[in-house]
């Protein structure tokens, strides 16, 4: 990720957010940056297919990032 500007919070998220032993380094690592926020999940792939649905649908447009 990238920083610009006032950083409010860094967000954990998925799957990845259960294992401790990675959250606490990358706590240690950027918890001056902000306060690291914690919500472990498992809802990627569902996300990606209702992000999928709304492109298929015209809803949403592709997204290209570079």
């Amino acid at each position: 990720a990238v920083l610009k500007g006032k950083v409010e919070a860094i967000i954990l998220t998925g799957g990845i957010a259960h294992n401790e032993i990675l959250v606490n380094k990358i706590k240690d690592r950027t918890g001056w940056i902000a306060p690291v926020v914690v919500y472990p999940g498992e809802e990627e792939m569902k996300a990606l297919v209702q992000a999928v649905i709304r492109v298929i649908n015209g809803v949403e447009k592709v997204k290209i990032y570079s």
